[in-house]
């Protein structure tokens, strides 16, 4: 077994990712980009989407566990900022977790083909805006305004239930457009993945046409 294949190696990419999260949550309290109720576009999940195409969707959940730990104590919006934060990135990771089942090559980092990645990313992010929409509706305004979400409706959206869920959508697809994007492009892009991952396809292509030469030479 590669070193990068080992446990070892895992638990120490899951740990790297939840330190992340908390030099991202200390960024955006310094930067923020944020709405009222505490929802805000950041880097603060990157980690666990990245976890998700370095490890897959075990450890993403794991990394997301962590987020939700740090976020509860550290967070701006503490426990209802790390709820909403939570669920709605395990519903994309679960959604993408889905489809790596079916058509992921290799269990490294989850490599998709490109359409199926374009559409399980499509459908992650619908899933999540979901989630945070009904979310946000029922629960985490309510509570963390402590205002009925009609009077937040009415105060903040012209009393317009379509403008909160086209809001709520918009700031929802934007983070996860962000989280999905720069995951994969780090997760494959940089070569400590591909490490992780123990082979690329090119190298075990490469790898394996090298062993066959040596059996035909005997060598």
């Amino acid at each position: 077994m590669s070193r990068f294949e080992s446990r070892a190696y895992k638990v120490s990419v899951v740990s790297l990712m939840v330190a992340l999260v908390a030099v991202f949550e200390l960024i955006n309290r310094a930067l923020p980009l944020r709405v009222p109720w505490g929802m805000s576009i950041d880097f603060v999940a990157l980690p666990v989407v990245l976890a998700f195409f370095v490890l897959g969707t075990r450890y993403s959940m794991i990394t997301a566990i962590g987020m939700y730990l740090i976020l509860t104590v550290f967070g701006f919006a503490n426990f209802v900022g790390a709820t909403m934060k939570f669920f709605s990135t395990i519903a994309m990771v679960a959604v993408l977790g889905i489809f790596a089942s079916r058509w992921a090559k290799g269990e490294g980092p989850k490599i998709f083909p490109l359409p199926i990645l374009l559409v399980a990313s499509v459908a992650a992010i619908a899933f999540r805006c979901l989630v945070a929409a009904a979310l946000n509706y029922y629960w985490a305004i309510p509570l963390f305004l402590s205002m009925p979400i009609e009077d937040v409706i009415n105060t903040m959206f012209f009393g317009s239930i379509w403008g909160f869920i086209v809001f709520v959508f918009v700031m929802n697809t934007t983070q996860g457009v962000i989280d999905l994007a720069v995951g994969w492009f780090i997760a494959f892009s940089a070569s400590f993945p591909r490490r992780g991952r123990g082979l690329t396809s090119a190298s075990a292509s490469a790898s394996t046409s090298a062993s066959t030469s040596r059996v035909s030479s005997g060598r």
